[in-house]
């Protein structure tokens, strides 16, 4: 699955943009060599040259096609000292909220522990590749998890 795609250099990214490729975007390769990339993604082939298929990152998924993103939880869900495992960030979150989020280590994989809450419960402190951050309810909301069931110490 792409998990991201590098807007620079610009004309790279606009032909990345150009055969419909976006974050979330699943893939599979069907051959890739020194010369080019062949690969599967929304119900076409694509054919990329190394050099301009390196601008996308991919992670390695399980067959979860059978499950909607509304079958995983919202990470808003956990409570102070809960964990989750980043599942995929929702598809409605588009543009530079995506990549902020994706700058901040949440990425399909990562552990996230709630630290703390603010008074009003808006926003939340999480526990992220050892770093804390504050994400609001609504940026919480997008973040799809599998909850840890062992409580972090």
């Amino acid at each position: 699955m792409i998990v991201h795609i590098e807007d620079e250099p610009e004309a790279v990214y606009a032909q990345l943009v150009a055969e419909g490729l976006q974050p979330g975007t699943r893939i599979e390769v069907v051959e890739s060599n020194p010369e080019r990339i062949q690969f599967w993604a929304n119900g076409g082939e694509h054919i990329l040259a190394p050099v301009i298929a390196s601008n996308i990152s991919v992670v390695e998924t399980r067959d979860e096609k059978s499950q909607p993103e509304e079958s995983y939880e919202p990470l808003s869900a956990l409570s102070i000292g809960e964990s989750g495992r980043v599942v995929h960030i929702s598809r409605r979150t588009r543009g530079l909220e995506r990549r902020r989020l994706m700058d901040l280590g949440i990425l399909p994989g990562t552990t996230i522990e709630v630290e703390m809450k603010s008074p009003s419960g808006d926003p939340t402190a999480y526990k992220i590749r050892g770093s804390t951050i504050a994400l609001r309810h609504n940026q919480a909301d997008q973040i799809r998890i599998e909850r840890s069931l062992e409580r972090e110490e």
